[in-house]
């Protein structure tokens, strides 16, 4: 990869300036998040709405070192009823609760920092796999991007947001490259070990499993799956040992029971409150403009399904073409474009049909490969439209908070100058994503049965 950073650093002095100013950015942003976590650990130089009389460590961070905690006690992990409040909601499976606890053996400080370093690792390991994966499958125009894109990865805001709170957006991101690597270099013992991983955290980020079922590699599909029941049970025998039969058990039916319910009981933003917030799914969306009731609770579903049926119709004409099953080698892959429209469109119909979405932490990744492939200078043209404002969100909320201090800050924590509390930049992004992967599949489909492409009389969109 940085063959390809030399060879665009060479080429472009305007890249060369961009490069330079994400970088001095990049060292900024990492001295402000010290004096953020300095801050957290002196609560007296805290605003005054924040209830801290103690040293504090991100808030997510202490979710799920609260539930390490909580397991090792074995008390319960999920909250029943009402929520009322994100800052103490733990979502994940016990497993997790059980990993988290070495945790406990360090200091607020030394948590703290691991946490962060871990991060800061983390995601330059999604830009290399990234780049293993569009040169496994011959995508040298696309990697030859991905080095271009470089300054746009350095100062992308879902990465920075994540290293303030401490969450496992990251985490998740890497993780779903590992698996779509796995899945490309066709090796489902590994594949099998990353969605076990992903499925006890957050199980909507195994949506590349998709990928193996649509282009009816059944073979690798079902080794995959096994050794994923195998490894996951398990992971489940692993931790009924260390917590105890009984309470493990127990925690499971919680933690699916807790999922159940967790849209009936989210606190939703209606129209009295001042602002959207961050959570930029279809159903606060509709719930924020109509209200909460059974009425725009059906209105939401109907929308989602709405818009996946387009992803439906698409997935179900590529499983069912009349054509052998589709390799890596064949020509009608496009050297593997194809595949990687699938995995994309994969992600983007989940976090469609999700009530709560936050982030798009992989988006960086769909955002490189579609400016590399879209032909067309109009579809290049949207896609920066929508989503540079939304990797720059960091850089605004740092600006205004330089210039203005705490007072742009509300409750939440909410900057009061941030557009995305205001507008659904995240749902704006993932659904212009979409509209172009399903054009970009439904092109790919005019093949005939022998592989050649059959190029309809008017040019694909992208």
């Amino acid at each position: 990869m940085s063959d390809a950073i030399r060879r665009v650093w060479h080429e472009s002095g305007c890249y060369r300036v961009m490069l330079i100013i994400a970088v001095v950015y990049s060292v900024v942003r990492l001295a402000a998040h010290a004096v953020y976590l300095a801050t957290l650990l002196h609560p007296q130089a805290l605003p005054g709405w924040v209830d801290a009389s103690e040293p504090m460590i991100p808030v997510d961070l202490q979710v799920y070192v609260d539930a390490a905690h909580r397991f090792t006690h074995r008390q319960p992990l999920y909250i029943e009823g009402d929520i009322g409040s994100l800052e103490e909601l733990y979502q994940y499976a016990p497993s997790f609760a059980l990993a988290f606890a070495p945790s406990l053996n360090l200091s607020s400080v030394a948590v703290t920092v691991v946490h962060t370093l871990a991060h800061v690792v983390a995601y330059p390991l999604v830009y290399m796999v990234w780049s293993l994966i569009f040169r496994a499958l011959e995508l040298h125009r696309v990697e030859k991007t991905l080095a271009r894109t470089l300054p746009v990865w350095l100062v992308y805001s879902p990465y920075w947001s994540d290293l303030g709170y401490l969450n496992v957006y990251i985490f998740m991101a890497l993780l779903a490259t590992l698996l779509i690597y796995a899945i490309v270099a066709e090796r489902p013992g590994l594949a099998a070990v990353w969605l076990v991983i992903i499925l006890l955290i957050k199980p909507q980020w195994g949506f590349a499993v998709g990928v193996p079922l649509l282009s009816r590699r059944w073979s690798s599909l079902g080794r995959m799956l096994g050794l994923t029941a195998v490894l996951y049970l398990t992971v489940v025998a692993i931790t009924m040992v260390i917590g105890g039969p009984a309470y493990v058990w127990e925690q499971e039916i919680a933690y699916f029971r807790f999922l159940a319910r967790l849209s009936q009981d989210f606190p939703w933003r209606q129209p009295g409150h001042p602002f959207l917030g961050y959570n930029h799914s279809i159903r606060q969306i509709i719930y924020f403009v109509l209200g909460v009731n059974a009425c725009t609770r059906g209105i939401a579903t109907v929308v989602k399904m709405a818009l996946l049926l387009p992803a439906g119709l698409v997935a179900g004409r590529w499983f069912l073409r009349l054509r052998p099953a589709l390799s890596i080698e064949d020509p009608s892959w496009h050297k593997g474009s194809s595949l990687l429209d699938l995995a994309f469109l994969l992600y983007l119909a989940a976090f469609i049909w999700l009530d709560m979405v936050w982030e798009l932490t992989l988006g960086i990744a769909v955002f490189t490969y579609l400016m590399a492939v879209a032909k067309q200078r109009r579809v290049r043209a949207l896609l920066t439209t929508v989503f540079v404002p939304y990797a720059l969100v960091d850089l605004w909320q740092l600006a205004s908070f330089a210039i203005f201090g705490s007072d742009v800050m509300a409750p939440g924590p909410y900057f009061l100058t941030d557009p995305s509390i205001y507008a659904p930049m995240v749902m704006i992004v993932i659904l212009v994503f979409y509209g172009i992967l399903i054009g970009r599949l439904h092109w790919a489909l005019q093949y005939d049965q022998d592989g050649r492409f059959r190029i309809p009389r008017r040019s694909a969109c992208c």
